[in-house]
């Protein structure tokens, strides 16, 4: 009976050792997930109490110049609650203060919900109101959640009132990682220079800032039909016009796209693309294109800068007289 134990406890041991030698496959796999400040469209903001201008909503819109204000008459504590409309792995917050008012609140607490009803306590955080950018809140560990309320607790000690606002609520979360494809940038702050351009005030304006304005957007001095840049016509401009589109900053550009005017006989038929990093020397980027100026659908031009670049020309080389553009868009791969 005694040999028996021990052959008993040899297996155990033996099987310790066995399970402690096996590789651990964890580690070999590969997340499909990745950490970004997540997409705020179609989200939802309601709070404890607001003014007639100053909404909830406002700290989803991605402008910092607006903010949610509580109401004058409303008494702390002051809360904020944020809907994502599905369940998201949250990994950190990030908080805004209302611009150049440092009277906001001091402290915060920070709760999750799953059902918008029942909801557990993240922890009680310090913010500083006088500070006008973003500061940003780690969870940890990292919580699934589809609501966050925001609880103002404490005002700062230059608040006579009970007031409180904030100007931004942003999330960064885990998500899925997207495969790669081209995606467009967005052209906020975005402008554009050219050779010459139709600019009437109180008769027709077609200015070089208009190819990257947003595609749904219409002639100012013609509502019926997109936007769009075009050669001066009051002086002949002869052959090549160009127009150089301002990024802002530095992108590795795969794709351009282009949009005709809707009238084909203000078009063009051939054109260059070059592209430069201080908008003074250009390098240009492939043979001469051919552009099909009958038809509004945008067309795409891949491109292949050796590095990134801030600056976008296209030189027109070939079409009719005081030919137009559309639209620009900028595309890089994802």
């Amino acid at each position: 009976m005694k040999n028996i134990k021990i052959y008993v406890v040899c297996l155990l041991l033996g099987g310790l050792v066995l399970n402690s030698c096996k590789k651990d496959k964890s580690a070999a796999l590969s997340s499909n997930l990745e950490e970004v400040v997540l997409d705020r469209s179609g989200w939802s903001a309601t709070a404890s109490s607001q003014e007639t201008t100053n909404l909830p909503g406002t700290v989803l819109d991605g402008n910092t110049n607006t903010f949610w204000s509580s109401n004058t008459t409303a008494q702390f504590p002051h809360w904020l609650l944020i809907d994502m409309k599905k369940q998201t792995v949250v990994t950190k917050i990030g908080l805004t203060a209302k611009q150049g008012d440092p009277k906001g609140f001091t402290k915060f607490r920070l709760e999750g919900s799953n059902d918008g009803t029942n909801f557990s306590i993240i922890g009680e955080l310090v913010f500083n109101p006088a500070v006008y950018t973003e500061q940003a809140f780690t969870l940890s560990p990292a919580r699934n959640l589809r609501y966050l309320k925001l609880t103002a607790l404490e005002k700062a000690a230059t608040q006579t009132g009970n007031i409180t606002f904030l100007a931004e609520f942003s999330v960064t979360g885990l998500q899925e990682r997207k495969p790669i494809t081209d995606i467009a940038l967005s052209k906020t702050g975005w402008t554009a220079t050219a050779s010459s351009e139709v600019n009437y005030p109180g008769d027709e304006t077609n200015l070089a800032a208009y190819v990257v304005d947003v595609i749904s957007a219409k002639s100012p001095t013609a509502p019926t039909v997109p936007s769009f840049w075009q050669a001066d016509y009051d002086v002949l401009h002869p052959y090549p016009h160009w127009i150089i589109v301002d990024m802002k900053k530095a992108s590795l550009l795969s794709y351009i796209g282009l949009n005709a005017h809707t009238d084909p006989k203000q078009g063009f038929s051939k054109f260059s693309i070059s592209g430069s990093v201080d908008g003074v020397n250009f390098t240009q980027l492939g043979d001469d294109r051919n552009f099909n100026p009958t038809t509004v659908n945008e067309q795409k031009f891949p491109v292949s800068p050796t590095a990134p670049i801030r600056y976008v020309k296209i030189t027109l080389l070939e079409g009719t007289s005081y030919p137009c553009l559309a639209n620009f868009e900028g595309y890089v791969k994802l």
